[in-house]
Order: structure tokens, then sequence, then C-alpha cells
């Protein structure tokens, strides 16, 4: 454990990489997003490779997800260690006050819904735009898209929550 005159040091620090990793993630949706345009212009202009790209996006949905898990389950850890030293923060702190005001919508409300939608939206999405552009339908191609979209989804969903 930290003497209390580093303590401060310690937390300060740990604050700046929460701030960090929620930045990074948020760029990770944000690069995800911007990805999903490009591979669906870039099928539109070439239908015949309208499954591989699918595949592709695919592919990197489930990297960025997974380096989205991995921020999330660092920032789980960051949260409850802070809390654990620092009771009264429990109480009236950032990690109490953020659960206690969330928006009354419900897309951007509840953690399990707006961030994770967003990364299985787009991926089936685009498994939707590949069909639907493709002039043949290959099943094989259609089938490894799901299997990796798929996978993203175990990871998501499996991640504990924050």
């Amino acid at each position: 454990m930290v003497d209390d005159g580093n303590l401060s040091v310690e937390v300060s620090s740990l604050r700046q990489e929460l701030k960090l990793r929620i930045l990074l993630q948020n760029a990770l949706l944000q690069i995800l997003t911007l990805a999903f345009v490009v591979v669906a212009i870039v099928t539109a202009l070439y239908p015949e490779s309208a499954l591989l790209l699918s595949f592709i996006f695919q592919c990197a949905m489930l990297a960025a997800a997974l380096q989205w898990c991995h921020h999330g389950i660092r920032t789980r850890q960051i949260k409850q260690f802070l809390q654990s030293i620092d009771p009264a923060g429990r109480q009236s702190g950032w990690e109490a006050w953020l659960p206690a005001n969330r928006p009354a919508t419900l897309f951007g409300s509840r953690w399990m819904i707006s961030t994770k939608g967003v990364f299985l939206g787009l991926g089936a999405a685009m498994i939707g735009v590949g069909v639907a552009v493709s002039p043949q339908l290959a099943p094989a191609a259609l089938a490894t898209s799901v299997v990796v979209w798929g996978s993203g989804a175990f990871f998501l969903l499996t991640n504990p929550k924050e």
C-alpha cells in the first residue's frame, strides 16, 4: 500500500488514466463508425466483393471490440480501487455520480445497450449491406462474417460492466 503522501499522486494518476481510457473507448466507436461508412461506400462501388468486405469489417469490429473490452475492464478496476481507498468518495465522487445520473432515454442511458449496440449494430448492418449488394450469395463468406460478428458479440456481452 502507498503512504498518504503518495496516495494523492496515485489517485491523480489513476484519474488521468481513467480519462485516457474513456477517450480511447470513445475514439474506437468513432473510428468504427467511419470505417463502416468507408466500407459501405467501397461495397457499393465493388458489389462483387461485398461479402469479402463485410468479413473484413467484421474482423475490424472484433479487433475494436476486444480493445474496447480491455479498456472497460481496466476502467472498472480503477473505479473499484478508487472506491476502496476513499469510502466517502463512493457517496459523492464521479464513481457514484455517474450511475445515479443516467439520461432518461434508452440509447445512451445504459452501458449494455448504448456502446455494445454501436458495435453489434454496425456489424449486423454491414452483414446486411453485404447480402443486399452482393450479386451472388456466397454462403461460406456469409457464414464466416456471422461467426466473426458472433465472436464480437460474445466478448462484448460477457465483459463485466464498468
